[in-house]
């Protein structure tokens, strides 16, 4: 298991807790500064021992994956091994230098003071690599970048860079310094001729790199912009100075492509919950004409068999009804169980009946053809219980979901009179018969039907989750 940077400096650094914080806090900050620079970034801070220094982070540019910071690996460093850094952090300024990275190999190292709310050095963060000389100001950018303090809401300007990202760099007068060769091309989507570089943005109609608004209010912001039907992402970043803006990084992300397969996702899912919502409104209406032909016939086993099927129906409507209303592409399991167990015995019991449901587990969520065997499945089960279970319809009906490992359980008990499991199905059994086929045939489970104590019957479910993974 990985350290944290805190987990490092608690345990091996001479820091103050306050100050830990500070360094936690820029945590996330790191492996952007890493590929802003496009530089190797490493963090060190004072060790426990005198004379020392504790390697706590190490980013790789455009990596997603960190260098491993352990207990195993030796990142206790005394002060001879790198006297550069030890520099840095007892006078408190940058340094440049060479590094030696392996025997014989030197390679420039960019060595800067991370400083506390007090101005005290806490940390050193170095910089190394060789880079195209108009890439090397973007390493005291990034260096900027990590001492601006930081709300967390505010993180999302942050978040690592890809190869993707054009980045461009505005002084405090509005000159731009740095422009990469996506962001020139971006820009020329959008009208610019020539080099930006040195270009002032007052001259420019459009602000598109959104400098403009971030130098005169001191504060950053991420949007879209849409430019010649081209829709862009821009970061806008101000770096602050004792209060004032000294640089404004703009990160500009064409994600023309993005948005419009955005806008077709959300076309689509508005469509599949418009079917989900007249697939519930057309059970509805069937299950409405079934109960019309329930009240006018007069035959016990009809208005028993209309009844059940009432409920299957409504069953698997309970299912459009929730992906109608709900974002999701799967449903609720412990939910749907809820309002199924609710609506059933309503429908069986009378006001003076005394049957307790009580709906118990885990938040279990299902794609919609597993919850829909799953409801029906439930809707037998429950309808069983209450009108051959309870002969006087009174008890305890009891439903527990949850999940071990890759397998979902699920036990349906009650207080009633009991049975067993048959050794066959009669064709009498048409529920017990669905009930097998849904479970073995649509979830790949298994079931049993095992005395209830004291007395009753529990129905035992076994199935594997979704894709067979954790849930």
């Amino acid at each position: 298991m990985n350290d944290t940077i805190e987990d490092i400096c608690h345990r091996d650094s001479a820091l103050s807790d306050v100050q830990i914080q500070i360094l936690k806090h820029s945590e996330e900050l790191l492996q952007f500064a890493g590929d802003l620079s496009h530089r190797e970034l490493q963090l060190f801070v004072p060790g426990k021992k005198e004379n020392t220094l504790v390697l706590v982070a190490w980013r790789t540019p455009f990596s997603r994956q960190s260098t491993v910071i352990n207990r195993e690996r030796k990142h206790y460093i005394d002060r001879y091994e790198e006297p550069v850094l030890y520099r840095v952090l007892k006078e408190g300024n940058p340094v440049y230098a060479g590094r030696e990275v392996t025997y014989g190999h030197i390679e420039p190292m960019y060595a800067y003071p991370f400083v506390d709310n007090a101005g005290v050095t806490i940390a050193v963060v170095a910089f190394f690599g060789y880079v195209d000389a108009a890439k090397s100001q973007l390493t005291q950018t990034a260096y900027l970048a990590l001492q601006v303090p930081q709300q967390h809401d505010l993180r999302q300007w942050y978040r690592p860079l890809s190869v993707q990202d054009g980045i461009v760099l505005v002084d405090d007068t509005g000159v731009i310094l740095y422009a990469d060769e996506m962001a020139e091309e971006i820009m020329q989507f959008c009208g610019h001729r020539g080099s930006l570089r040195d270009v002032n943005i007052y001259t420019a109609q459009q602000d598109i790199m959104g400098a403009k608004v971030a130098l005169a209010s001191a504060t950053g912001y991420m949007d879209d912009i849409t430019v010649e039907n081209r829709v862009f992402t821009r970061r806008v970043i101000p770096l602050l100075q004792q209060g004032k803006v000294c640089q404004v990084v703009s990160i500009l992300t064409e994600r023309t492509e993005l948005y419009k397969k955005e806008e077709e996702l959300l076309v689509k899912t508005s469509v599949i919950r418009e079917i989900h919502h007249r697939v519930k409104n057309n059970l509805q209406t069937i299950s409405g004409l079934l109960r019309m032909q329930l009240r006018r016939t007069d035959n016990d086993e009809t208005k028993r068999a209309l009844q059940e099927s009432v409920n299957r129906i409504l069953s698997i409507s309970l299912i459009h009804d929730i992906l109608a209303y709900h974002e999701a592409r799967d449903v609720d399991m412990l939910t749907v169980t809820q309002s199924l167990a609710s609506l059933l015995v309503k429908s069986f019991c009378h006001t003076s009946d005394q049957v307790d449901v009580l709906v118990r587990g885990e938040s279990i969520r299902l794609p919609s053809g597993q919850a829909t065997s799953m409801a029906l499945i439930l809707n037998e089960l429950i309808t069983n219980a209450v009108l051959h279970g309870f002969a006087e319809k009174t008890g305890v009906l009891s439903i527990d979901i949850h999940k071990e490992g890759t397998q979902i359980n699920v036990c349906v008990a009650d207080t009633g009179k009991g049975m067993t499991m048959p050794s066959s199905l009669p064709k009498a059994h048409l529920g017990l018969e669905l009930v097998r086929t849904l479970i073995e045939t649509d979830l790949q489970g298994t079931w049993k039907i095992v005395p209830n104590q004291p007395t009753g019957t529990k129905v035992l479910l076994f199935f594997p989750c979704p894709g067979g993974n954790e849930i």
